[in-house]
């Protein structure tokens, strides 16, 4: 990564741990406690968003009571974005991290002492690319000479934006990425002209779809492969001194996800309630996603490697980093 954004990240990551640990003087950490004798104790789980389909096991598992029954309490904490798993994890805020793959490792290399312990989803079809209601823009092949609107430079959506152009074969430039920020300022944008796409996740596609304002033209599992899109994160101290807790609730993670896979229509009705979105967008999405939802947690090897290319070409890293300096394996494959 560019060295101003590592020094920042890593001076506000410094400064939380500082905190965390004028705040931890009592020997108990600000995230779970595994002392005493009931059962595993708690963890407290930083979860990237509460919206979005991938990371709907953290709630849906605590209803189907798949941790307290392996005598494990979980706290979610929802924060707003992978940045902020990360300063979870590193102000002791936090046990785990449900995050962004990407994310992860950059929050590994600038100093959270974390790892990658199992899968969510390798594949990104939960991002797409939108664009108007009869835009001109039909196909890809469409998309040369037009700006595209994304999150924040070196974003996720900034580096899925790029990645057209590397499909195509097209120079860098021949898509003109624009940082808007939300999904209000993006919509904004569309509906002034001021852009002729943007990338963001499905279901807001399918909403925009669903009131005729808007049209997926392409999601972005057709374009990255062999990479990791989401995945779960455990502090290091939660590996080394809990790692029975963490097992549990990669155990619990997994039950869950093949809950959903097993139970469509439970699955949908609970969408609709944690995400308000109709039934149609809860369904579309669930169709659309659901195979993407890992049951065991493994990550394939190709995949780690697409992971520590990424983070490179994203400009997190200015070397691919070796695998084992951000991925954990020993906990995977987690048996169904």
């Amino acid at each position: 990564m560019t060295d101003k954004h590592r020094l920042g990240l890593a001076a506000a990551l410094a400064a939380l741990a500082l905190v965390a640990a004028g705040c931890g003087s009592d020997g108990d950490g600000g995230g779970g406690d595994g002392s005493g004798d009931d059962g595993l104790g708690s963890l407290t789980v930083a979860v990237g968003t509460a919206q979005t389909f991938e990371f709907l096991p953290a709630e849906f598992g605590l209803d189907l009571g798949v941790w307290e029954e392996r005598g494990l309490q979980v706290e979610n904490l929802y924060v707003q974005g992978s940045g902020q798993v990360a300063q979870a994890i590193a102000a002791g805020e936090a046990d785990i991290g449900v995050t962004a793959g990407a994310s992860g490792v950059d929050a590994i290399l600038s100093g959270v002492e974390s790892k990658i312990v199992g899968l969510i989803g390798a594949d990104f079809r939960m991002m797409v690319l939108v664009v108007p209601e009869g835009s001109a823009i039909q196909s890809i092949d469409d998309l040369q000479d037009t700006v595209v609107g994304v999150t924040s430079a070196g974003s996720l959506t900034d580096y899925l934006a790029r990645t057209i152009t590397v499909h195509q074969g097209w120079p860098e430039d021949a898509i003109q990425r624009a940082n808007i920020g939300g999904l209000s300022e993006q919509l904004a944008a569309l509906e002034s002209g001021a852009t002729d796409a943007f990338v963001w996740s499905v279901e807001a596609g399918f909403a925009l779809e669903e009131e005729g304002s808007g049209q997926v033209l392409l999601d972005f599992g057709q374009i990255v492969t062999e990479n990791v899109f989401e995945d779960i994160v455990a502090s290091q101290p939660a590996i080394d001194e809990r790692e029975d807790a963490v097992r549990a609730y990669l155990e619990g993670w997994y039950e869950t996800v093949r809950h959903m896979k097993d139970n469509r229509d439970e699955t949908v009705a609970v969408m609709v309630e944690e995400f308000e979105v109709s039934e149609n967008v809860a369904a579309k999405t669930y169709d659309h996603d659901i195979d993407n939802l890992s049951t065991d947690g493994t990550i394939p090897q190709a995949n780690l490697e697409g992971l520590a290319q990424s983070v490179v070409e994203q400009g997190i890293a200015d070397e691919v980093p070796a695998i084992d300096v951000f991925w954990d394996d020993r906990f995977v494959p987690v048996d169904g």
